[in-house]
């Protein structure tokens, strides 16, 4: 399943003003801590607010925002 979220600009790093992104990867096990946070690399495609497709974009974003737990860890 694609999701579009739509991040106001304190949710991303860095971009300034909403963006929407259909998102089609989360790299959950490259995050970092940061204000106190999970944040976590993105890869998906920008959208205008027709939602035409913009482009490819990679941004970090707020954990809490991704609204989708990270896969269980295979114990090794």
């Amino acid at each position: 399943m694609v999701l579009v979220h739509v991040l106001q600009e304190r949710d991303y790093r860095y971009g300034v003003g909403v963006l929407r992104m259909r998102v089609e990867r989360v790299y959950w096990a490259g995050s970092e801590e940061y204000d106190g946070e999970r944040w976590y690399l993105v890869e998906g495609v920008q959208l205008n607010s027709a939602g035409a497709e913009v482009g490819h974009r990679q941004v970090t974003v707020r954990g809490r925002m991704l609204q989708v737990e990270p896969p269980a860890m295979s114990p090794e």
